[in-house]
């Protein structure tokens, strides 16, 4: 079948992501909010992608070159936060992880210098999630999937503090994978994903999903997303996805990594009034057209409860847990209560 070469112009346009008549212009990414927008965003400038995955992926034209960091407890001592984890319960957590920390640039720049810190975030994170797993969940967890994984800052620690674990994580950018693949513990193993939602997973398989902002930044197609982690999570399985509600909104201040990006965002004096409330269910400042996960996306807190809890049982939302961002806990009805 022959297709007449102005058609055909038309369909590669659209595939690409370039045909952008029918809509304004975005903005581009200011380099000083780049890394506070998106982590992704942080590691070089921002580019138009050049092979059709990375409309879709990141960095899955880029071979890996890692430089290693030593174990965490290498860097306890000079560690510029540490006072910050005086009520953490560390101790032998540290003594068991051998493992190297990935540099700040393979890491989407969290904690900057201060690696130890890096490291005993995954672990509160990694406490929260297995508490509430036995309070709430199946209460025992022998699977699990970090969605949008990283280098494995949480999944590190589920996998050694659960070693019969099956430590799933995954992520658009084929670094984070190529890292976690290569220097976590042989019971984590990594996938590249994409933005279209879609696990290749079997169905009722994990005890757990986690997206640890993810959520904060998905433009497009989040109930899709809330429905695949539902397939593939066992009756009572719990889903643990961070968010940015209107309170965080109203909570932000200036030194907050996320004031930056969305109060510089142009569209934001009109989008927001004084108190820095929204209209409408959801707010989503868009920084780039030609890829996903460019956005900053805020959600009221209703509409969370009221539609997402159409799909996954809401257990609570839980306010600042345990930081910024607030956490939409969510349970797969059935199971054993």
């Amino acid at each position: 079948m022959k297709i007449k070469s102005k058609k055909l112009s038309k369909v590669v346009s659209f595939l690409t992501g370039r045909q952008l008549s029918a809509t304004r212009a975005l903005p581009a990414v200011p380099s000083r909010v780049n890394a506070a927008l998106s982590p992704e965003l942080s590691a070089a400038p921002v580019e138009a992608p050049k092979i059709w995955e990375n409309l879709i992926t990141l960095n899955s034209d880029v071979e890996p070159d890692f430089s290693l960091l030593r174990p965490a407890s290498a860097y306890h001592d000079q560690d510029a936060r540490l006072k910050e984890w005086t009520d953490l319960d560390y101790k032998d957590a540290l003594a068991r992880d051998s493992y190297p920390l990935p540099e700040t640039k393979d890491r989407e720049g969290y904690y900057g210098a201060d690696h130890f810190s890096y490291w005993a975030s995954g672990l509160t994170d990694a406490r929260l999630l297995l508490d509430a797993v036995r309070d709430h969940g199946t209460g025992e967890i022998s699977a699990c999937l970090d969605l949008g994984c990283a280098s494995g800052r949480v999944l590190r620690h589920i996998a050694l503090s659960e070693p019969g674990c099956r430590a799933i994580g995954c992520d658009i950018n084929r670094l984070h994978v190529e890292w976690c693949n290569a220097h976590l513990p042989d019971n984590c193993s990594a996938f590249q994903n994409h933005s279209v939602p879609s696990l290749p997973l079997e169905d009722n398989s994990l005890d757990a999903v986690t997206a640890y902002s993810v959520f904060t930044h998905i433009e497009a197609l989040e109930t899709a997303w809330l429905t695949e982690i539902r397939r593939v999570l066992k009756p009572g399985g719990l889903a643990w996805v961070t968010v940015h509600t209107e309170h965080t909104l109203a909570d932000m201040k200036p030194d907050w990594p996320l004031w930056r990006p969305v109060m510089d965002h142009p569209d934001a004096s009109g989008l927001l009034d004084s108190n820095r409330n929204f209209s409408g269910d959801r707010l989503v400042l868009r920084w780039l057209a030609e890829r996903s996960y460019s956005s900053n996306v805020f959600y009221k807190s209703d509409y969370l409860t009221s539609r997402w809890g159409r799909i996954l049982e809401v257990i609570e939302l839980r306010r600042r847990h345990p930081s910024f961002q607030d956490v939409m806990l969510m349970r797969k009805p059935g199971g054993p209560r």
